[in-house]
């Protein structure tokens, strides 16, 4: 990380379709020259750039000079336009932030939240320095541009699952990013990296990336493996650099993709590669869409409903992977998995336990959740 790499952008596309709630973009950059390579299953850091528009709005908000001459977090002199888009962040707002920033404001208001841990996570949730500076009761004039950046911390990569195979495609990473929209507070935001490789990003820009080694998500050594991917909306990012792998090494093992979305009209993802592997038998395709029923369906629902074959699987020597979020998604998986292992293979709650976690310890039970 401490040299990311200033990777072309070699080209920007919609995965899912237009109207879609659940707006998936593929990106491809090109590693030429960079020294980096990557090991299917591994995951890519980007630095992003804060959204212009954003920091126009906060300068005006603070009433500082957009070129007056700052440092950078390496020590570098830029103007604080500059610094503000490519290098600090703005738009997490933490204790430590607030303190300093009510160390010049001196705000009442500010000091209550701070005191009461509860108010300061409620606070935080969907607001940036923005809403300080457009606060009347928590404005803070700050001497100089200096003294603003002062108080910020650097701009954190973000870390994406790598969606490609180097053997597939050398020289090159593709990532599948799904770009967070909301409104809070009555202005419309979005994720710092998510919205700048959506909106900001084109062929030919350069984006500062580095590899981030995953060592705990690797497909199985041996390529007759049977492998089960659960992988519902962005998740499937690492199974596409997994079935790509696995047909440039000529692996003969079955390959089982569960995925899901909202809708099959707008929201399916690279169906164009999807298909030709169902149809050559290679990929068991099972895709919930959650929201084209009057009652919702998810991918555990769909493993429960194959639970028999999943068993056939599992005995088989089949290794499991898990690929999304982690606060509910991937315990409703493990939940289903547990509960075929105990009801298919006849075993107590235990035992089911003790069963996963034998397949944890041989690395045919891998998760990358976040």
């Amino acid at each position: 990380m401490k040299n990311p790499f200033p990777a072309e952008v070699l080209g920007v596309r919609s995965v899912t379709k237009p109207g879609s709630a659940k707006e998936t973009i593929h990106v491809d950059y090109s590693l030429e020259g960079s020294g980096l390579s990557y090991v299917t299953g591994d995951a890519l850091g980007v630095l992003p750039c804060n959204d212009p528009a954003l920091v126009d709005a906060l300068i005006s908000a603070l009433g500082l000079d957009a070129t007056a001459e700052v440092n950078a977090p390496d020590g570098s002199a830029t103007t604080l336009r500059d610094a503000l888009i490519n290098s600090y962040d703005i738009t997490t707002l933490k204790k430590g932030v607030l303190t300093k920033w009510n160390a010049v404001a001196g705000s009442e208001k500010l000091a209550t939240i701070l005191a009461d841990k509860d108010a300061l996570k409620d606070f935080c949730w969907g607001r940036d320095l923005l809403d300080l500076a457009s606060d009347p009761e928590m404005k803070a004039n700050f001497t100089d541009a200096a003294a603003f950046v002062g108080i910020l911390g650097k701009m954190n990569p973000r870390l994406y699952s790598i969606a490609s195979s180097p053997d597939a495609v050398p020289g090159q990473v593709s990532l599948c990013v799904g770009a967070v929209r909301y409104t809070s507070n009555e202005r419309k935001r979005g994720g710092v990296c998510s919205t700048f490789m959506a909106d900001r990003i084109k062929a030919g820009d350069k984006v500062k990336v580095f590899v981030h080694t995953n060592k705990n998500f690797r497909l199985p050594e041996d390529g007759n493996t049977p492998i089960i991917m659960v992988g519902p909306g962005t998740g499937i990012a690492p199974f596409r650099a997994f079935w790509q792998q696995r047909v440039a090494d000529n692996a003969t093992g079955p390959m089982w993709l569960f995925f899901g979305n909202p809708y099959k009209a707008t929201d399916g993802c690279y169906e164009d590669e999807i298909a030709p592997l169902v149809e050559s038998g290679k990929l068991k395709l099972s895709v919930a869409w959650s929201r084209d029923q009057e009652y919702k369906i998810y991918v555990q629902n769909l493993m429960e409903q194959a639970g028999d074959e999943i068993w056939e699987w599992l005995e088989k020597g089949a290794a499991v992977y898990m690929c999304g979020d982690a606060n509910r998604m991937a315990k409703d998986v493990e939940k289903a998995l547990l509960s075929i292992i105990a009801t298919k293979g006849g075993r107590s709650e235990e035992e089911a336990a003790a069963y996963l976690a034998d397949m944890k310890a041989a690395k045919r039970y891998q998760k990358d959740v976040y």
